[in-house]
């Protein structure tokens, strides 16, 4: 008994140098596992950063609003990827569930997490307050029913499946948040996090905030008439004004920087405009194409934007880390006296098109069916002898390098093709969030409709137009365009006198506008059905592989496959309200109208 007692005296005698040990070890585990280089949270300033550039910055967003919506809206076609997405009416899940799955996951988690810790920085909160409606409202304008009220919420509250808020309920929620940031705005904390062209001025944002409200006000005018009409007049009536000057417009700064690619977006790097980066394509031979939609509308406008947004290009000693000049080689003037030569006008004669023909969005012959005519889109030859004759400095560069790929691979056909000028896939280019050449366009619907708005239709379209020129001009450096041809232009292209008209031409400028706002252009598009496009229905797809009988362009995308694995019970419920299926075909709520944009 006294050796038990011995031995066990002996054992809490050693027991307590190992808990003091213990306690110790765990301490100095804690603090050699620390990395005292990195912050222990996040500065909610560096997550309005994060939230603002990845708006355009992510490359991998920026994937499914090349392959689809520019694709959709027909503002580009030919490049392969357009061609097998959005030309083929081809449902694939992994482009789809970009937007869902890169907003999710690194905009709304970051700024909710940084608005649950800003209560006592009213600026900042405000501002990412609106932002997240900026954001909210691409979603549920792309997908349709998404979750708003709950997303984001993992970690604050545990949500790990949130619901599927309705469209209706997302849209009246943006519009009492807007109002609730324009009141809250005005504080004295400085934003250091800002990296629009406003810098954290705060007056800047309630314009801001405020012309977002007019912006949809007008998406739900066809659904919810009144409620638009009310939220319209309220913005125009609100003290701190709307934008109304180009100076006020509000867009993303970007940087001059090489292409990151998909590694950039995976590393959260958003310094560069990607949505450029992505339209520039990786490799010479998949730059992005003007559709002959845009092309051929520009062209009989008479509109000066014309080869300002389009070029010819000879590209196969072209940069692949920026949209340099110096290896894209503009040929655009020779192609243009070629194609109004007699050797031009002969390749239209005998049925080949230079820009496809209006809605295809391949050259390899679809067929086309329109009153008993069969129509082909054949790819543009040009001979030597041509090129001597009317590109000679081609002609020069091929003598002088033989080798040098100018004529393979059909680089000097391509060259015949409108492709989007690469002064608008510069990294350095803004990345668009609201115009005031956007908001004229609004005041002059708004106008149409009888709501509240002083002045004339006429003379908030002509205000619009001017400023979307200024825009393209400014934000773009294409060579400047004159007053004179301004005013031929509206001249030629007045804003007519009936409703129907009025709509249809306030509202293809304001698709024109678009041209680097995909998500804005498709979402008005549908909304208005204006301008009128082809119907992709009527074309037979021969290169591409679709599964979808249906080849009307799509309303909506998709939802991601996952939601039905991991939230299964809110995207059935989602789906019921689609009538049971997730059909890229069912229209939003605020899409009223069958398709009628489509002919």
């Amino acid at each position: 008994m006294k050796n038990i007692k011995a031995i066990t005296a002996g054992l809490m005698i050693m027991a307590l140098p190992l808990a003091c040990m213990t306690s110790c070890s765990d301490s100095y585990m804690e603090d050699v596992n620390t990395d005292k280089t990195k912050p222990s949270d996040i500065n909610p300033n560096a997550q309005l950063t994060t939230g603002l550039l990845q708006t355009y910055g992510d490359f991998g967003l920026m994937d499914a609003y090349r392959c689809y919506v520019t694709g959709f809206t027909q503002h580009f076609s030919g490049g392969w990827n357009v061609c097998n997405y959005a030309g083929a009416v081809n449902a694939d899940n992994d482009m789809m569930r970009t937007i869902w799955d890169e907003y999710y996951n690194v905009a709304i988690k970051n700024m909710v997490d940084a608005i649950s810790r800003t209560e006592d920085q009213p600026n900042l909160n405000a501002m990412l307050r609106i932002h997240r409606a900026y954001i909210m409202a691409v979603l549920t304008d792309t997908y349709g029913d998404v979750p708003c009220s709950e997303a984001g919420y993992g970690y604050l509250k545990h949500i790990a499946n949130p619901k599927y808020d309705t469209q209706e309920d997302i849209y009246y929620w943006i519009f009492d948040e807007l109002e609730t940031c324009i009141s809250q705005l005005g504080g004295s904390d400085k934003v250091t996090g800002d990296v629009t062209a406003y810098n954290g001025d705060a007056a800047k944002w309630k314009k801001y905030a405020n012309s977002l409200r007019m912006r949809y006000a007008m998406r739900i005018s066809d659904v919810d008439p009144v409620k638009a009409k009310t939220e319209f007049e309220k913005a125009l009536a609100a003290p701190c004004g709307y934008i109304s000057s180009f100076e006020d417009n509000a867009y993303i700064r970007y940087m001059e920087s090489p292409f990151t690619l998909y590694d950039g977006a995976r590393d959260l790097d958003f310094r560069a405009n990607a949505l450029g980066e992505m339209l520039y394509g990786q490799d010479a031979s998949s730059p992005t194409f003007i559709c002959a939609t845009f092309f051929e509308m520009m062209k009989a406008n008479g509109d000066p934007r014309l080869y300002r947004i389009c070029r010819h290009y000879n590209n196969i000693k072209r940069s692949a880390a920026s949209a340099d000049d110096a290896g894209n080689l503009d040929f655009t003037d020779e192609v243009i006296a070629y194609q109004n030569s007699p050797a031009g006008v002969k390749q239209i004669d005998g049925g080949y098109t230079y820009a496809c023909i209006p809605g295809a969005a391949w050259y390899s012959a679809p067929k086309k069916v329109v009153e008993g005519d069969v129509l082909l889109s054949k790819w543009v030859q040009i001979e030597d002898a041509d090129i001597a004759t009317y590109i000679p400095r081609l002609a020069q560069l091929i003598a002088d390098d033989p080798n040098g790929g100018y004529k393979t691979d059909n680089y000097h056909n391509r060259m015949l093709r409108p492709a989007l000028s690469i002064k608008l896939e510069k990294a350095e280019c803004p990345g668009v969030l609201m115009t005031n050449a956007e908001v004229e366009f609004l005041l002059a619907e708004a106008k149409m409709l009888g709501w509240g708005v002083q002045g004339e239709v006429a003379e908030h379209y002509e205000a619009g137009i001017r400023g979307a020129m200024k825009m393209l001009c400014t934000y773009y450096d294409v060579t400047p365009i004159s007053d004179d041809e301004i005013n031929l232009y509206i001249q030629n292209n007045p804003v007519g006198t009936t409703a129907e008209q009025q709509k249809e031409r306030i509202n293809t400028e304001a698709w024109i506008l678009h041209t680097m706002n995909p998500a804005e252009a498709w979402a008005n598009m549908r909304r208005s059905d204006y301008p009128v496009l082809i119907d992709r229905n009527k074309y037979e797809v021969t290169d591409f592989i679709s599964d979808d009988t249906n080849m009307t362009t799509p309303v909506r995308l998709k939802y991601p496959s996952l939601e039905a694995k991991y939230n299964s019970e809110n995207y059935q419920k989602a789906l019921d309200r689609m009538d049971g299926i997730d059909d890229w075909h069912h229209r939003v709520w605020w899409d009223t109208a069958d398709n009628t944009h489509l002919k």
